[in-house]
């Protein structure tokens, strides 16, 4: 996310007060969690604001104090989070229509009859539009980039926020769950191991209906253990999980979650 606004009366009415310092971390830490779309631990937020001197490294700590909520090791801030959220909810947005409005351009070209009927010998030939002989065609080697490549680029981008989404809608979560920097973290990580959307998917279908993790199994006490970053925390727990979607196909849909017997050696937290 390469853009967000800033409203300078509301800054300066909760930061007014920092040293010229401090300001300059702050500013580096807001742009820094925008710009990656995920919230740094303390030793990543002195990174990001390329603090080296003892004063800047105290202005960083002093910042991720007053203005981030410490979860699980990762500064968070609300606003920031708010705004991340609604970014991707958009893109999401846009990508539906996008794919919705090429799906129609392909039904309507389909649907679309030439009312053109073959020359007979006794019509006339209209040579007024003809190009003359020697005219070049206008062509353009060099094509410009297409509404379909940006779409593309922006999509691929949105790929951690969409399995976020679909993990809340597969686990029943309600809208207090958050795609935490934690959570975001270990998603982009398996995507960039190589591991697909659909597999993620499969994942968190797997994580689903399996007893240990959904809190159906009788010697877990009804405690679950199915957070995205934890489907998501190694590879071999997107395959293990994505595995148990057989389970899918030889069980009535109705009794998902409810009769399935598992192995010993489920993952939990």
């Amino acid at each position: 996310m390469h853009y967000y606004k800033r409203n300078i009366g509301d800054y300066h009415k909760k930061a007014g007060r920092l040293s010229i310092l401090q300001h300059g971390a702050y500013t580096l830490l807001i742009d820094a969690c925008y710009d990656r779309e995920v919230f740094p631990t303390m030793e990543d937020a002195i990174d990001w604001a390329w603090a080296s001197s003892d004063a800047e490294v105290d202005a960083v700590k002093f910042v991720l104090k007053k203005f981030f909520v410490e979860e699980d090791g990762f500064y968070i801030q609300g606003r920031i989070q708010e705004d991340l959220d609604k970014y991707h909810a958009n893109s999401l947005t846009n990508k539906r229509i996008a794919i919705e409005r090429e799906k129609k351009k392909k039904q309507t070209k389909g649907k679309v009859k030439s009312t053109k009927r073959e020359p007979t010998v006794n019509d006339k030939i209209d040579s007024s539009n003809e190009a003359p002989p020697n005219q070049e065609p206008l062509t353009n080697n060099q094509e410009p980039i297409t509404k379909n490549q940006l779409s593309n680029t922006s999509a691929k981008a949105n790929e951690p926020y969409e399995i976020f989404v679909y993990w809340k809608e597969v686990m029943n979560k309600n809208n207090s769950s958050q795609f935490t920097a934690k959570r975001m973290k270990a998603v982009k990580a398996r995507l960039k191991d190589g591991y697909t959307v659909d597999a993620i998917k499969a994942a968190i279908l797997g994580c689903s209906v399996t007893p240990h993790n959904n809190g159906t199994d009788p010697k877990g006490n009804g405690q679950r253990y199915d957070d995205l970053e934890l489907i998501c925390r190694y590879g071999e727990h997107v395959e293990r999980f994505a595995n148990n979607t057989n389970f899918v196909a030889k069980k009535d849909i109705n009794s998902i979650g409810t009769d399935f017997s598992s192995p010993e050696d489920w993952y939990h937290e």
